[in-house]
């Protein structure tokens, strides 16, 4: 396991504590294609460069093209040491995030990679990510109970098949725990981040934090829902509902509370960063 001493938890934005020496990101938008519906998302693309929420990106681009995006923003600022893959579709997904990456390993082995998936494919390819040379991986897990998925995701696409109800959400359930376990037997560093959702999820949050520090995950990111797609009729969270979701899990796993809720066509430090 990472010492909190070491990257991810000094000097990448989304898992150190404190805020100094952080290093920028740039986040490329290259996985246009998902393979989870979550009700959250409307899977845009070509939205308000106003918007700010996961998922968002002004448009795709080829791989091509990120990379020589990624060594221009490079030049310009020395202290981008971090590149990461996290929409707006599902990077696992895309081939084109593994050929991104890919391009910018054989010019520069130094860089540090990240990447945000919703897990159903990780277990998969835990390995090749690792000889990539990702250090760290966000997990987008908002459920641990089927009945609830049932709610968080509308559908599903694994191993060639459309699912929904609740055998989706078992089935996204165990493919996470196990992408997150399989993960940090590789020596990746995993984060999860958990969307609250008043009325769907409050109930799962204790379970879900036990269930994935049991499987390896260091670090635990709850932020509020941002009404989008199919959420119109629901609320966000107060900040006494999100902070008490935060102290329940934060009895079994350690919380990040600096998260800025980023679009996936973003370079620098997040809550001073610009869109690409």
């Amino acid at each position: 396991m990472t010492s909190p001493s070491q990257y991810p938890f000094v000097s990448h934005p989304c898992y150190s504590e404190t805020r100094h020496n952080l290093w920028a990101r740039i986040h490329l938008p290259v996985a246009r294609n998902c393979n989870v519906k979550c009700i959250f998302c409307d899977h845009s693309v070509g939205s308000s460069c106003h918007t700010s929420k996961p998922g968002y990106s002004k448009s795709i681009m080829d791989p091509k093209e990120a990379i020589a995006r990624t060594f221009f923003e490079i030049e310009k600022n020395p202290r981008l040491k971090i590149v990461a893959i996290s929409g707006p579709g599902e990077p696992l997904a895309n081939e084109q995030t593994f050929t991104t990456l890919e391009g910018i390993r054989n010019q520069n082995n130094e860089l540090n990679f990240c990447l945000s998936t919703n897990g159903v494919l990780l277990e998969d390819a835990a390995l090749k990510l690792k000889e990539l040379g990702v250090k760290s991986i966000s997990v987008s897990m908002s459920a641990i109970f089927p009945e609830t998925a049932a709610q968080v995701y509308e559908w599903a696409r694994i191993d060639g098949e459309i699912l929904r109800g609740q055998k989706m959400g078992k089935t996204i359930i165990l493919k996470q725990l196990a992408g997150i376990e399989r993960t940090v037997a590789l020596g990746i560093t995993v984060k999860v981040n958990t969307i609250l959702m008043p009325n769907i999820n409050t109930e799962d949050i204790e379970y879900l934090s036990k269930q994935i520090v049991d499987s390896g995950a260091s670090l635990h990111n709850i932020v509020p829902l941002i009404l989008c797609g199919n959420t119109q009729k629901l609320r966000p969270p107060t900040k006494e509902e999100l902070y008490m979701a935060r102290r329940i899990a934060s009895e079994n796993i350690p919380q990040f509370t600096h998260c800025k809720q980023c679009r996936s066509d973003v370079v620098g430090i997040p809550g001073s960063d610009r869109i690409l």
